[in-house]
């Protein structure tokens, strides 16, 4: 999910789409022309405000760059027209995924297109109906960031039934990710503004009037509120770095192992479109919180404790990080509660924006009502007593 820090209503009221206007149908030729592949199937994925494509390819390579195919296909990655502006970010975003990519982890490959480049701002040509056609004139096109990244295989985390193993799982492969990105460095991250970023949740307060309901706007309000009292004077000494600032359940890749087909483990990490330098605890609550959202299986207050037993083999969290960690996880909540909707009010066509709201406000009605003791009381007993 790719959204600035600068006001989202101005943004979205501008009368031009930062999304690109692209369709299925258009995907072979931009594919052909710029990365030397024959694009045999193409598919759309759910994205916030970029277009995915799924493709596959037939064995004919034409690009001195790619000497070999990914078995799995590849996504062919638009970025909406705001974020196409910030190449420094892509190169940040491209640089992670080789990083951790070299470093073991499943995560996408960028390939590089035919000029030998992991990325590049394509010219697009838009027609009156906002997709591409050719012969119109200049005036119409659109610059976008294409880039071909790697199809990692597997089911999202959203696809499948959580368990307790597989929430220890996630919290496991967050530390892990973060540990190792302590070797990964980037000097654009630490100057990147970012309206997703954790830390910047007091900006939805402008977005509030989207809240329909008067009970959940109030709660809102308290969220926000505790965020300022609880949470800004102790973040400032908390330990910071690169993070990847959206582990959420469609994010997460899992699979099944092969002497039991029904039974998941997580493989896998992709969408690196959120990536910052921040606060670790930041991370971590995001795991949780959208690992309670859509819990099936148990209450989602214990998800959090099975998510921090996990995170806890990879390295401890402090007791300042530990003691703020309910707040965070439900302005996270809150967060994409609030901007999703406001990003639905303006693109209703696009069911992806809403997907946390599904579950999301009485998952965060009844977290944020239950006594802080007794969350963060119930998440100790199970992070200390839980076997792996």
């Amino acid at each position: 999910m790719s959204t600035s820090l600068e006001s989202p209503r101005e943004k979205l009221s501008s009368g031009r789409c930062a999304r690109p206007m692209v369709h299925a149908n258009d995907v072979p030729l931009l594919v052909k022309n710029l990365f030397g592949l024959t694009t045999v199937s193409v598919k759309e994925m759910s994205s916030y405000d970029d277009r995915n494509f799924c493709i596959k390819t037939d064995s004919e390579i034409n690009n001195p760059y790619i000497t070999e195919l990914c078995p799995h296909g590849y996504v062919f990655k638009i970025l909406n027209s705001q974020d196409s502006q910030n190449e420094k970010i892509v190169v940040a975003q491209n640089q992670m995924m080789l990083f951790l990519h070299s470093h073991g982890f499943n995560v996408p490959k960028p390939e590089r297109n035919v000029h030998g480049t992991h990325w590049i701002l394509q010219k697009i040509y838009i027609s009156t109906n906002g997709f591409v056609e050719n012969n119109v004139d200049e005036q119409q096109s659109v610059e976008y960031i294409v880039r071909l990244l790697t199809f990692i295989p597997g089911k999202t985390f959203y696809q499948i039934t959580g368990t307790a193993e597989l929430y220890y799982e996630t919290g496991v492969y967050t530390a892990k990710i973060d540990n190792a990105l302590k070797g990964f460095h980037n000097e654009a991250l630490k100057s990147r503004k970012f309206l997703w970023f954790l830390e910047n949740v007091p900006a939805i307060s402008s977005m509030l009037y989207v809240v329909k309901d008067e009970k959940f706007k109030m709660m809102i309000q308290e969220i926000l509120e505790s965020w300022n009292s609880s949470v800004i004077p102790v973040l400032k000494n908390l330990e910071k770095g690169v993070i990847h600032g959206d582990f959420n359940d469609q994010n997460i890749i899992v699979n099944a192992t092969t002497d039991d087909p029904t039974t998941y483990h997580v493989d896998g990490l992709i969408d690196f479109g959120d990536i910052g330098y921040s606060y670790y605890v930041l991370e971590l609550a995001i795991t949780i919180s959208y690992n309670m959202i859509e819990v099936k299986t148990m209450s989602p207050i214990d998800v959090g404790g099975y998510t921090l037993a996990g995170y806890q083999t990879q390295g401890k969290i402090s007791e300042a990080e530990f003691n703020i960690l309910k707040e965070c996880v439900a302005a996270r909540i809150a967060q994409s509660l609030v901007i999703g909707a406001y990003s639905y009010e303006k693109e209703q066509e696009n069911k992806y924006l809403v997907a946390t709201a599904v579950k999301g406000w009485d998952v965060l009605n009844t977290f944020w009502n239950t006594p802080k003791e007794e969350i963060l009381s119930c998440w100790r007993k199970i992070a200390k007593n839980y076997k792996h």
